[in-house]
Protein backbone atom coordinates (compact mmCIF):
# COMPACT_ATOMS: atom_id res chain seq x y z
CA UNK A 1 0.00 0.00 0.00
CA UNK A 2 2.84 2.50 1.01
CA UNK A 3 4.77 1.69 -1.58
CA UNK A 4 1.90 2.19 -4.15
CA UNK A 5 1.31 5.43 -2.88
CA UNK A 6 5.27 6.46 -3.28
CA UNK A 7 4.45 5.30 -7.06
CA UNK A 8 1.80 7.96 -7.77
CA UNK A 9 3.73 10.14 -5.81
CA UNK A 10 6.70 10.04 -8.00
CA UNK A 11 4.63 9.99 -10.97
CA UNK A 12 3.24 13.47 -9.65
CA UNK A 13 7.25 14.77 -8.77
CA UNK A 14 8.48 13.79 -12.33
CA UNK A 15 5.38 15.91 -14.09
CA UNK A 16 5.60 19.14 -11.48
CA UNK A 17 9.23 19.01 -9.78
CA UNK A 18 10.14 19.89 -6.08
CA UNK A 19 7.20 22.44 -6.33
CA UNK A 20 4.88 20.00 -5.53
CA UNK A 21 6.54 20.29 -2.22
CA UNK A 22 8.04 23.37 -1.62
CA UNK A 23 4.26 25.09 -2.35
CA UNK A 24 2.60 22.79 0.60
CA UNK A 25 6.28 23.53 2.57
CA UNK A 26 6.08 26.13 5.82
CA UNK A 27 9.35 27.46 7.27
CA UNK A 28 9.45 27.86 10.74
CA UNK A 29 8.72 31.26 12.89
CA UNK A 30 11.24 33.87 12.46
CA UNK A 31 12.59 35.90 10.17
CA UNK A 32 14.36 35.30 7.37
CA UNK A 33 17.51 37.14 5.41
CA UNK A 34 18.37 37.01 1.74
CA UNK A 35 22.17 37.61 1.21
CA UNK A 36 22.83 38.70 -2.33
CA UNK A 37 26.20 37.53 -3.91
CA UNK A 38 26.98 40.00 -6.69
CA UNK A 39 30.27 40.46 -7.57
CA UNK A 40 30.78 43.48 -7.13
CA UNK A 41 28.77 43.81 -3.86
CA UNK A 42 27.30 41.95 -1.46
CA UNK A 43 23.70 42.94 -0.45
CA UNK A 44 21.83 41.97 2.60
CA UNK A 45 18.13 42.57 2.23
CA UNK A 46 15.54 43.41 4.99
CA UNK A 47 14.26 40.69 7.45
CA UNK A 48 11.09 38.76 6.52
CA UNK A 49 9.06 37.94 8.69
CA UNK A 50 7.31 34.34 8.87
CA UNK A 51 4.59 32.89 11.42
CA UNK A 52 2.43 30.33 10.99
CA UNK A 53 -1.31 30.83 11.85
CA UNK A 54 -2.57 27.56 13.10
CA UNK A 55 -6.30 28.62 12.83
CA UNK A 56 -5.95 29.32 9.53
CA UNK A 57 -3.21 26.53 8.29
CA UNK A 58 -1.13 29.09 6.23
CA UNK A 59 1.75 31.00 6.98
CA UNK A 60 1.87 34.87 7.43
CA UNK A 61 4.30 36.54 5.35
CA UNK A 62 5.83 40.45 5.81
CA UNK A 63 6.79 39.75 2.01
CA UNK A 64 5.24 37.65 0.05
CA UNK A 65 7.19 38.26 -3.41
CA UNK A 66 9.81 36.25 -1.80
CA UNK A 67 8.20 33.97 -0.49
CA UNK A 68 8.06 31.02 -2.72
CA UNK A 69 11.83 30.85 -2.68
CA UNK A 70 12.61 31.72 0.76
CA UNK A 71 10.17 28.38 1.10
CA UNK A 72 12.61 26.27 -1.53
CA UNK A 73 15.57 27.60 -0.03
CA UNK A 74 14.78 26.67 3.69
CA UNK A 75 13.67 22.90 2.46
CA UNK A 76 16.23 22.36 0.83
CA UNK A 77 18.63 23.12 3.73
CA UNK A 78 16.96 22.01 6.52
CA UNK A 79 18.08 19.05 8.56
CA UNK A 80 16.85 15.45 8.57
CA UNK A 81 17.04 15.40 12.52
CA UNK A 82 19.43 16.88 14.97
CA UNK A 83 21.08 13.54 15.29
CA UNK A 84 22.31 14.41 12.03
CA UNK A 85 23.49 18.05 12.45
CA UNK A 86 26.46 19.33 10.59
CA UNK A 87 27.61 22.00 13.29
CA UNK A 88 29.36 19.74 15.94
CA UNK A 89 27.94 21.88 18.32
CA UNK A 90 24.43 21.50 17.08
CA UNK A 91 23.67 25.16 17.31
CA UNK A 92 23.43 26.07 13.72
CA UNK A 93 20.67 24.37 12.14
CA UNK A 94 21.11 23.42 8.60
CA UNK A 95 22.87 21.49 6.10
CA UNK A 96 25.05 23.36 3.54
CA UNK A 97 27.26 26.35 3.71
CA UNK A 98 24.63 28.82 1.72
CA UNK A 99 22.82 28.81 4.68
CA UNK A 100 22.69 30.02 8.34
CA UNK A 101 19.38 28.66 10.69
CA UNK A 102 20.11 29.95 14.44
CA UNK A 103 17.57 29.69 17.61
CA UNK A 104 17.26 33.91 17.99
CA UNK A 105 18.04 33.04 21.77
CA UNK A 106 21.53 31.61 20.94
CA UNK A 107 22.27 34.84 19.22
CA UNK A 108 20.91 36.94 22.13
CA UNK A 109 22.47 35.02 24.87
CA UNK A 110 26.16 35.00 23.18
CA UNK A 111 26.20 31.29 22.53
CA UNK A 112 26.83 31.89 19.05
CA UNK A 113 30.61 32.36 19.08
CA UNK A 114 32.96 33.25 15.83
CA UNK A 115 34.80 29.74 16.95
CA UNK A 116 31.68 27.61 16.67
CA UNK A 117 30.97 29.69 13.07
CA UNK A 118 34.21 28.52 12.00
CA UNK A 119 33.90 24.76 13.05
CA UNK A 120 30.52 24.95 11.18
CA UNK A 121 32.30 26.12 7.58
CA UNK A 122 35.26 23.80 8.27
CA UNK A 123 33.24 20.73 8.42
CA UNK A 124 31.88 21.38 4.68
CA UNK A 125 35.65 22.62 3.28
CA UNK A 126 36.15 18.83 4.74
CA UNK A 127 33.18 16.71 5.06
CA UNK A 128 35.11 13.68 4.99
CA UNK A 129 36.09 14.24 8.44
CA UNK A 130 32.98 14.21 9.33
CA UNK A 131 32.09 10.54 7.87
CA UNK A 132 35.57 9.24 8.03
CA UNK A 133 35.26 7.04 11.47
CA UNK A 134 32.54 4.82 10.36
CA UNK A 135 33.38 3.19 7.16
CA UNK A 136 29.53 3.07 5.69
CA UNK A 137 29.06 6.33 6.44
CA UNK A 138 32.54 7.14 4.51
CA UNK A 139 31.61 4.82 1.40
CA UNK A 140 28.25 6.75 1.34
CA UNK A 141 29.77 10.13 0.79
CA UNK A 142 32.84 8.82 -1.34
CA UNK A 143 30.24 7.65 -3.80
CA UNK A 144 28.24 11.11 -3.70
CA UNK A 145 31.41 13.05 -4.11
CA UNK A 146 32.09 11.23 -6.97
CA UNK A 147 28.90 12.06 -8.52
CA UNK A 148 28.63 15.67 -7.45
CA UNK A 149 32.68 16.81 -7.35
CA UNK A 150 34.39 18.42 -4.33
CA UNK A 151 32.49 21.34 -2.10
CA UNK A 152 33.67 25.08 -3.41
CA UNK A 153 36.26 25.37 -0.90
CA UNK A 154 36.71 29.40 -2.35
CA UNK A 155 33.11 30.12 -2.12
CA UNK A 156 32.99 28.44 1.51
CA UNK A 157 35.69 30.80 2.71
CA UNK A 158 34.08 34.61 1.13
CA UNK A 159 30.47 33.29 2.87
CA UNK A 160 32.75 32.67 5.90
CA UNK A 161 34.32 35.58 5.78
CA UNK A 162 31.67 37.83 4.82
CA UNK A 163 29.36 36.45 8.02
CA UNK A 164 32.35 36.78 10.80
CA UNK A 165 32.84 40.70 9.46
CA UNK A 166 29.15 41.83 9.32
CA UNK A 167 26.19 41.64 11.32
CA UNK A 168 24.25 39.19 9.20
CA UNK A 169 21.35 39.53 11.99
CA UNK A 170 20.76 43.49 12.18
CA UNK A 171 17.51 44.58 12.12
CA UNK A 172 16.18 41.36 13.19
CA UNK A 173 14.38 40.70 16.50
CA UNK A 174 16.19 39.08 18.26
CA UNK A 175 14.13 38.92 21.76
CA UNK A 176 11.25 36.65 20.22
CA UNK A 177 11.89 33.15 20.60
CA UNK A 178 11.75 32.18 17.02
CA UNK A 179 14.56 31.41 14.17
CA UNK A 180 16.73 34.01 12.40
CA UNK A 181 17.81 32.24 9.21
CA UNK A 182 20.49 33.63 6.51
CA UNK A 183 20.41 32.85 2.94
CA UNK A 184 23.01 33.31 0.35
CA UNK A 185 21.90 33.69 -3.29
CA UNK A 186 22.98 34.86 -6.27
CA UNK A 187 20.96 37.29 -8.52
CA UNK A 188 20.66 34.83 -10.77
CA UNK A 189 17.81 32.56 -9.20
CA UNK A 190 17.99 29.66 -11.21
CA UNK A 191 21.84 29.46 -10.85
CA UNK A 192 20.84 29.50 -6.96
CA UNK A 193 18.50 27.12 -6.58
CA UNK A 194 20.31 24.63 -8.90
CA UNK A 195 23.41 24.99 -6.12
CA UNK A 196 21.57 24.51 -3.22
CA UNK A 197 19.71 21.68 -4.84
CA UNK A 198 23.62 19.84 -5.16
CA UNK A 199 24.78 20.81 -1.80
CA UNK A 200 21.23 19.03 -0.09
CA UNK A 201 21.94 16.25 -2.09
CA UNK A 202 25.78 16.30 -0.78
CA UNK A 203 23.65 16.35 2.52
CA UNK A 204 20.94 13.79 2.13
CA UNK A 205 22.82 10.99 0.68
CA UNK A 206 25.21 10.06 3.38
CA UNK A 207 22.59 10.70 5.69
CA UNK A 208 19.50 8.73 4.42
CA UNK A 209 19.25 6.45 6.26
CA UNK A 210 18.05 5.71 9.65
CA UNK A 211 21.44 3.77 10.61
CA UNK A 212 24.22 3.60 8.28
CA UNK A 213 25.42 0.38 10.47
CA UNK A 214 22.17 -2.06 8.81
CA UNK A 215 23.60 -1.01 5.53
CA UNK A 216 24.88 -3.48 2.86
CA UNK A 217 25.72 -3.96 -1.01
CA UNK A 218 23.58 -5.16 -3.19
CA UNK A 219 23.96 -6.12 -6.91
CA UNK A 220 26.79 -3.36 -6.81
CA UNK A 221 24.69 -0.40 -4.70
CA UNK A 222 24.25 0.36 -1.13
CA UNK A 223 20.91 -0.75 0.35
CA UNK A 224 20.10 0.32 3.66
CA UNK A 225 17.08 0.99 6.67
CA UNK A 226 14.99 4.09 5.32
CA UNK A 227 14.57 6.95 7.29
CA UNK A 228 10.75 7.59 7.72
CA UNK A 229 7.91 6.46 9.43
CA UNK A 230 10.37 3.93 11.18
CA UNK A 231 12.97 3.41 13.82
CA UNK A 232 14.78 0.34 14.82
CA UNK A 233 15.51 1.71 18.43
CA UNK A 234 18.21 -0.37 20.42
CA UNK A 235 15.63 0.41 23.74
CA UNK A 236 12.91 -1.38 21.40
CA UNK A 237 14.13 -4.65 20.22
CA UNK A 238 11.17 -6.55 18.69
CA UNK A 239 10.52 -3.85 16.23
CA UNK A 240 12.76 -5.62 14.16
CA UNK A 241 11.82 -9.28 12.73
CA UNK A 242 13.37 -11.60 14.82
CA UNK A 243 12.45 -14.57 13.28
CA UNK A 244 14.36 -13.62 9.98
CA UNK A 245 17.95 -13.90 9.16
CA UNK A 246 17.92 -10.36 8.40
CA UNK A 247 16.09 -8.53 11.15
CA UNK A 248 15.38 -6.09 8.52
CA UNK A 249 11.84 -5.29 7.77
CA UNK A 250 13.46 -3.75 4.19
CA UNK A 251 16.17 -2.34 2.95
CA UNK A 252 16.34 0.49 0.34
CA UNK A 253 18.41 2.27 -2.29
CA UNK A 254 19.59 5.73 -2.07
CA UNK A 255 17.58 6.41 -4.66
CA UNK A 256 14.56 5.10 -3.22
CA UNK A 257 15.33 6.37 0.36
CA UNK A 258 15.49 9.77 -1.43
CA UNK A 259 12.07 9.23 -2.69
CA UNK A 260 10.54 8.04 0.37
CA UNK A 261 11.89 10.69 2.20
CA UNK A 262 9.96 13.76 -0.26
CA UNK A 263 6.71 11.90 -0.10
CA UNK A 264 6.95 12.24 3.81
CA UNK A 265 7.87 15.57 3.54
CA UNK A 266 4.86 16.14 1.28
CA UNK A 267 2.84 14.20 3.59
CA UNK A 268 4.36 16.76 6.05
CA UNK A 269 3.03 20.13 3.81
CA UNK A 270 -0.59 19.12 3.42
CA UNK A 271 -0.50 18.12 7.51
CA UNK A 272 0.85 22.07 7.68
CA UNK A 273 -2.18 23.30 6.41
CA UNK A 274 -4.27 20.97 8.12
CA UNK A 275 -5.03 18.54 5.37
CA UNK A 276 -5.02 15.35 7.25
CA UNK A 277 -6.65 13.48 4.79
CA UNK A 278 -4.93 11.80 1.69
CA UNK A 279 -6.90 10.06 -0.84
CA UNK A 280 -4.72 8.36 -3.64
CA UNK A 281 -5.92 8.38 -6.90
CA UNK A 282 -4.08 4.39 -8.18
CA UNK A 283 -6.11 4.67 -11.80
CA UNK A 284 -5.24 8.69 -12.73
CA UNK A 285 -1.66 9.08 -10.91
CA UNK A 286 -2.69 11.42 -8.57
CA UNK A 287 -3.32 12.23 -4.98
CA UNK A 288 -4.97 15.16 -3.12
CA UNK A 289 -5.63 16.36 0.36
CA UNK A 290 -8.24 18.07 2.32
CA UNK A 291 -9.08 18.64 5.80
CA UNK A 292 -11.62 17.58 8.19
CA UNK A 293 -14.28 19.97 6.76
CA UNK A 294 -13.67 19.27 2.92
CA UNK A 295 -15.31 16.40 1.18
CA UNK A 296 -13.37 14.31 -1.01
CA UNK A 297 -13.95 13.25 -4.75
CA UNK A 298 -15.07 10.79 -6.03
CA UNK A 299 -12.60 8.10 -6.76
CA UNK A 300 -12.90 4.19 -8.46
CA UNK A 301 -9.86 2.98 -6.85
CA UNK A 302 -6.78 3.64 -4.60
CA UNK A 303 -5.75 4.27 -0.95
CA UNK A 304 -6.77 6.77 1.99
CA UNK A 305 -4.40 7.65 4.03
CA UNK A 306 -4.94 9.91 7.54
CA UNK A 307 -1.70 11.25 8.73
CA UNK A 308 -0.70 13.62 11.54
CA UNK A 309 1.95 16.12 11.97
CA UNK A 310 4.54 15.07 14.59
CA UNK A 311 7.34 17.05 15.84
CA UNK A 312 9.41 14.00 13.82
CA UNK A 313 7.16 14.72 10.55
CA UNK A 314 4.19 13.52 9.03
CA UNK A 315 2.88 10.30 10.24
CA UNK A 316 0.21 7.78 8.97
CA UNK A 317 -2.00 6.91 11.63
CA UNK A 318 -4.62 4.84 9.42
CA UNK A 319 -5.07 3.66 5.67
CA UNK A 320 -6.86 1.59 4.03
CA UNK A 321 -8.20 0.52 0.82
CA UNK A 322 -10.24 2.74 -1.24
CA UNK A 323 -13.20 0.96 -4.30
CA UNK A 324 -15.56 2.74 -5.32
CA UNK A 325 -15.45 5.99 -3.42
CA UNK A 326 -18.67 8.42 -4.31
CA UNK A 327 -19.91 10.94 -2.37
CA UNK A 328 -23.60 10.44 -3.37
CA UNK A 329 -25.57 8.04 -2.22
CA UNK A 330 -26.86 4.82 -3.78
CA UNK A 331 -30.67 6.46 -3.61
CA UNK A 332 -32.26 9.28 -1.82
CA UNK A 333 -32.56 9.58 1.78
CA UNK A 334 -35.59 11.73 2.95
CA UNK A 335 -36.14 13.10 6.16
CA UNK A 336 -39.52 12.01 7.59
CA UNK A 337 -41.83 13.65 10.66
CA UNK A 338 -42.62 10.71 12.90
CA UNK A 339 -42.55 12.38 15.94
CA UNK A 340 -45.57 14.72 14.20
CA UNK A 341 -43.89 18.26 14.85
CA UNK A 342 -46.01 21.00 14.08
CA UNK A 343 -46.16 22.09 10.78
CA UNK A 344 -45.15 25.79 11.58
CA UNK A 345 -42.49 24.72 13.41
CA UNK A 346 -41.27 21.66 10.56
CA UNK A 347 -41.58 24.45 8.06
CA UNK A 348 -38.82 27.13 10.03
CA UNK A 349 -36.79 23.72 10.52
CA UNK A 350 -33.36 24.40 8.56
CA UNK A 351 -33.51 20.19 8.40
CA UNK A 352 -34.86 19.04 4.71
CA UNK A 353 -37.82 17.88 5.86
CA UNK A 354 -39.57 15.80 2.49
CA UNK A 355 -36.57 16.81 0.33
CA UNK A 356 -34.82 14.20 -1.17
CA UNK A 357 -31.02 14.10 -0.08
CA UNK A 358 -28.66 12.59 -2.29
CA UNK A 359 -25.51 13.77 -0.94
CA UNK A 360 -23.58 11.98 1.25
CA UNK A 361 -21.89 14.90 3.22
CA UNK A 362 -25.56 16.28 3.63
CA UNK A 363 -26.63 13.56 5.39
CA UNK A 364 -23.31 13.52 7.65
CA UNK A 365 -24.19 16.93 8.40
CA UNK A 366 -27.62 16.42 9.41
CA UNK A 367 -26.34 13.38 11.42
CA UNK A 368 -23.97 15.57 13.44
CA UNK A 369 -26.26 18.15 13.71
CA UNK A 370 -29.55 16.72 15.22
CA UNK A 371 -27.70 13.54 17.12
CA UNK A 372 -24.11 15.21 17.76
CA UNK A 373 -25.32 18.94 18.53
CA UNK A 374 -22.22 19.49 15.90
CA UNK A 375 -19.33 18.04 18.08
CA UNK A 376 -19.20 15.17 16.05
CA UNK A 377 -16.36 16.44 13.41
CA UNK A 378 -14.77 18.41 15.87
CA UNK A 379 -13.89 15.14 17.89
CA UNK A 380 -13.90 13.08 15.20
CA UNK A 381 -9.67 12.13 14.66
CA UNK A 382 -8.75 13.81 18.02
CA UNK A 383 -7.15 11.66 21.25
CA UNK A 384 -10.25 10.87 23.52
CA UNK A 385 -8.42 13.08 26.27
CA UNK A 386 -8.42 15.88 23.90
CA UNK A 387 -12.36 16.34 23.13
CA UNK A 388 -13.54 19.21 25.26
CA UNK A 389 -17.59 18.04 25.56
CA UNK A 390 -18.73 18.54 29.10
CA UNK A 391 -21.53 16.15 28.61
CA UNK A 392 -20.91 13.00 29.54
CA UNK A 393 -23.26 11.00 27.66
CA UNK A 394 -22.61 12.68 24.17
CA UNK A 395 -18.26 11.96 25.25
CA UNK A 396 -19.41 8.08 25.21
CA UNK A 397 -21.53 7.92 22.44
CA UNK A 398 -19.19 9.89 19.82
CA UNK A 399 -16.34 7.75 21.03
CA UNK A 400 -18.06 4.60 20.45
CA UNK A 401 -19.52 5.30 16.63
CA UNK A 402 -16.54 7.52 15.44
CA UNK A 403 -14.94 4.76 13.77
CA UNK A 404 -18.18 3.58 12.31
CA UNK A 405 -18.80 6.82 10.63
CA UNK A 406 -15.11 7.14 9.34
CA UNK A 407 -15.96 3.80 7.60
CA UNK A 408 -19.20 5.59 5.93
CA UNK A 409 -18.00 8.76 5.26
CA UNK A 410 -14.44 8.73 4.74
CA UNK A 411 -13.85 5.63 3.48
CA UNK A 412 -17.05 4.78 1.37
CA UNK A 413 -17.52 1.30 2.48
CA UNK A 414 -21.43 0.56 2.53
CA UNK A 415 -21.91 -0.71 5.58
CA UNK A 416 -24.92 -0.80 7.92
CA UNK A 417 -24.94 1.73 10.27
CA UNK A 418 -27.92 0.23 11.65
CA UNK A 419 -26.22 -1.78 14.23
CA UNK A 420 -25.88 1.78 16.32
CA UNK A 421 -28.52 2.87 16.25
CA UNK A 422 -30.27 0.53 18.99
CA UNK A 423 -27.65 1.60 21.72
CA UNK A 424 -26.05 5.06 20.65
CA UNK A 425 -29.04 7.33 18.96
CA UNK A 426 -31.51 5.63 21.82
CA UNK A 427 -28.88 7.00 24.46
CA UNK A 428 -28.50 10.02 23.20
CA UNK A 429 -32.18 10.36 22.53
CA UNK A 430 -32.95 9.53 26.17
CA UNK A 431 -29.88 11.96 26.72
CA UNK A 432 -32.02 14.47 25.58
CA UNK A 433 -35.47 13.74 27.08
CA UNK A 434 -33.36 13.77 30.35
CA UNK A 435 -32.50 16.94 30.00
CA UNK A 436 -35.67 17.64 29.43
CA UNK A 437 -34.93 18.77 25.98
CA UNK A 438 -37.93 17.22 23.78
CA UNK A 439 -37.95 19.11 20.80
CA UNK A 440 -33.97 17.78 20.40
CA UNK A 441 -35.58 14.10 21.28
CA UNK A 442 -38.29 14.44 18.47
CA UNK A 443 -35.79 15.76 15.92
CA UNK A 444 -33.79 12.88 16.77
CA UNK A 445 -36.37 10.45 16.61
CA UNK A 446 -37.18 11.62 13.16
CA UNK A 447 -33.91 11.02 11.82
CA UNK A 448 -33.25 7.75 13.42
CA UNK A 449 -36.54 6.17 12.32
CA UNK A 450 -35.84 8.15 8.97
CA UNK A 451 -32.07 6.32 8.79
CA UNK A 452 -33.88 3.03 9.85
CA UNK A 453 -36.37 3.01 6.96
CA UNK A 454 -33.15 4.32 4.21
CA UNK A 455 -31.01 1.49 5.55
CA UNK A 456 -32.76 -1.15 6.17
CA UNK A 457 -36.53 -1.33 6.10
CA UNK A 458 -38.23 0.48 3.43
CA UNK A 459 -41.48 0.45 4.84
CA UNK A 460 -40.62 1.24 8.39
CA UNK A 461 -42.91 4.70 8.07
CA UNK A 462 -45.50 2.58 6.45
CA UNK A 463 -45.68 0.20 9.81
CA UNK A 464 -44.98 3.16 12.34
CA UNK A 465 -48.21 4.76 10.96
CA UNK A 466 -50.28 2.11 11.40
CA UNK A 467 -49.09 1.51 14.93
CA UNK A 468 -50.37 5.49 15.68
CA UNK A 469 -53.42 4.84 13.66
CA UNK A 470 -54.24 1.22 15.71
CA UNK A 471 -53.63 2.79 19.08
CA UNK A 472 -56.14 5.79 17.95
CA UNK A 473 -58.58 2.96 17.24
CA UNK A 474 -58.23 0.81 20.11
CA UNK A 475 -58.84 4.42 22.60
CA UNK A 476 -61.70 5.56 21.42
CA UNK A 477 -63.44 1.82 21.23
CA UNK A 478 -66.65 2.48 23.44
CA UNK A 479 -66.77 0.90 26.57
CA UNK A 480 -68.70 -2.45 26.35
CA UNK A 481 -65.99 -4.13 23.29
CA UNK A 482 -62.87 -5.64 23.94
CA UNK A 483 -59.48 -5.28 22.25
CA UNK A 484 -56.29 -6.10 22.71
CA UNK A 485 -52.81 -5.03 21.53
CA UNK A 486 -52.12 -6.16 18.41
CA UNK A 487 -48.55 -6.76 19.23
CA UNK A 488 -45.46 -5.34 21.49
CA UNK A 489 -45.08 -2.48 19.25
CA UNK A 490 -48.31 -0.91 19.88
CA UNK A 491 -48.24 -1.86 23.69
CA UNK A 492 -44.80 -0.14 23.72
CA UNK A 493 -45.75 2.93 21.59
CA UNK A 494 -49.00 3.07 24.00
CA UNK A 495 -46.60 3.14 27.49
CA UNK A 496 -45.25 6.01 25.91
CA UNK A 497 -47.98 7.84 25.11
CA UNK A 498 -49.53 6.81 28.54
CA UNK A 499 -46.46 8.44 30.81
CA UNK A 500 -46.82 11.15 28.61
CA UNK A 501 -50.66 11.72 29.69
CA UNK A 502 -49.80 11.38 32.85
CA UNK A 503 -46.50 13.49 32.92
CA UNK A 504 -49.02 16.25 31.19
CA UNK A 505 -51.48 16.20 34.40
CA UNK A 506 -48.53 17.94 37.29
CA UNK A 507 -49.40 20.97 38.37
CA UNK A 508 -45.31 21.52 39.04
CA UNK A 509 -43.97 24.68 37.04
CA UNK A 510 -41.31 22.72 35.52
CA UNK A 511 -42.02 18.99 34.31
CA UNK A 512 -39.31 17.09 34.23
CA UNK A 513 -39.15 14.76 31.41
CA UNK A 514 -37.23 12.57 33.53
CA UNK A 515 -39.45 10.42 35.11
CA UNK A 516 -40.05 8.59 31.81
CA UNK A 517 -36.28 6.96 32.57
CA UNK A 518 -37.68 4.05 34.46
CA UNK A 519 -39.66 3.13 31.71
CA UNK A 520 -36.39 3.24 29.55
CA UNK A 521 -33.63 1.25 31.60
CA UNK A 522 -36.30 -1.91 32.42
CA UNK A 523 -36.53 -5.00 30.01
CA UNK A 524 -38.46 -6.67 32.76
CA UNK A 525 -42.66 -6.61 31.99
CA UNK A 526 -43.18 -6.76 35.80
CA UNK A 527 -41.13 -4.03 36.83
CA UNK A 528 -42.36 -1.61 34.18
CA UNK A 529 -46.03 -2.60 34.86
CA UNK A 530 -44.67 -1.53 38.57
CA UNK A 531 -43.76 1.72 37.40
CA UNK A 532 -46.99 2.45 35.51
CA UNK A 533 -49.17 1.45 38.51
CA UNK A 534 -46.77 4.01 40.68
CA UNK A 535 -47.15 6.69 38.28
CA UNK A 536 -50.92 6.18 37.70
CA UNK A 537 -51.54 6.23 41.74
CA UNK A 538 -49.38 9.78 42.04
CA UNK A 539 -52.12 11.52 39.45
CA UNK A 540 -55.10 9.30 40.20
CA UNK A 541 -56.43 11.93 42.26
CA UNK A 542 -56.70 14.56 39.13
CA UNK A 543 -57.86 11.93 36.38
CA UNK A 544 -60.92 11.86 35.04
CA UNK A 545 -61.57 8.78 33.76
CA UNK A 546 -64.71 9.37 31.72
CA UNK A 547 -62.68 12.54 29.65
CA UNK A 548 -61.76 11.88 26.51
CA UNK A 549 -64.69 9.63 25.63
CA UNK A 550 -63.50 7.02 28.06
CA UNK A 551 -60.41 6.97 26.24
CA UNK A 552 -57.76 7.11 29.63
CA UNK A 553 -59.65 4.44 31.35
CA UNK A 554 -59.45 2.56 27.45
CA UNK A 555 -55.35 2.94 27.72
CA UNK A 556 -54.87 2.18 31.09
CA UNK A 557 -56.69 -0.73 31.43
CA UNK A 558 -54.88 -2.40 29.18
CA UNK A 559 -51.47 -1.55 30.10
CA UNK A 560 -51.50 -3.14 32.69
CA UNK A 561 -53.17 -6.63 31.18
CA UNK A 562 -50.94 -7.00 28.28
CA UNK A 563 -47.52 -9.06 29.15
CA UNK A 564 -44.91 -8.51 26.04
CA UNK A 565 -42.97 -10.55 24.97
CA UNK A 566 -40.08 -8.02 24.64
CA UNK A 567 -40.02 -4.80 25.47
CA UNK A 568 -38.87 -1.91 23.08
CA UNK A 569 -37.54 1.14 24.39
CA UNK A 570 -37.73 2.70 20.83
CA UNK A 571 -40.84 2.53 20.52
CA UNK A 572 -41.62 4.10 24.59
CA UNK A 573 -39.95 6.62 23.37
CA UNK A 574 -41.52 7.29 20.37
CA UNK A 575 -44.80 7.15 21.49
CA UNK A 576 -43.98 9.44 24.65
CA UNK A 577 -42.44 12.16 22.44
CA UNK A 578 -45.43 11.73 19.90
CA UNK A 579 -48.47 14.53 20.14
CA UNK A 580 -50.95 12.30 22.64
CA UNK A 581 -53.90 10.54 21.41
CA UNK A 582 -56.00 11.22 24.64
CA UNK A 583 -56.36 14.95 23.31
CA UNK A 584 -56.81 14.90 19.97
CA UNK A 585 -60.93 15.06 20.51
CA UNK A 586 -60.17 18.08 22.98
CA UNK A 587 -58.42 19.81 19.89
CA UNK A 588 -61.18 19.41 17.72
CA UNK A 589 -63.83 20.19 19.84
CA UNK A 590 -61.97 23.51 20.80
CA UNK A 591 -61.94 23.96 17.10
CA UNK A 592 -66.07 23.53 16.60
CA UNK A 593 -66.57 26.43 19.88
CA UNK A 594 -64.41 28.71 17.52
Amino acid sequence: MLQEAIDVFHTMLQKEGDHLITDAYIPKDGEYRLIIMDDDQWEMKDPINITFNKKTGEAEVSDPENYALIQELDYKSKLLEMNKSMDPKKKIHCNNYLSLAVKKETIRSGILTNDIIHRYFDVFRNPMKKYEKKSASKALYQATEERLGVPDIHLIDKIEQFVLSHDIWEGMDLDKKNYAKVFFIYPDEFKTKELYAKENERYLFPNIYNRNDFNMERNGEIVGLPNDNITLNDNKPYLKNKTRKNEIPHLLSQEDALLRKKFFDYLFGQASQKKYHVYVDTMNHDMKAYTNREHPQNLSSGYYLRISMEKTGAEICDADAIIHYDTKLDHPFYLKNFSEIPEDVIKNSKLPYGAAVDDKWELFSMINSVFFDRKLLGSMFCDASDIRINDPCLKRAILKCRDIFIQWFWKGEDIKISKIMDDIFLLLIQNSIVNDNIFAAQRQINLRWSLLEYLSDPKLGVHMGDIRNQLRKHINTSGNKDWNFVNDEEYCYAVGQGVSYLLSLSKANLKSKACINPFLSTKNTKVLHRHLENLFKKYDYCIDHNAYGGRVTQLFSQLTEYKPKEIKTAFIIAGFNAPCLVYEKRKKETKKED
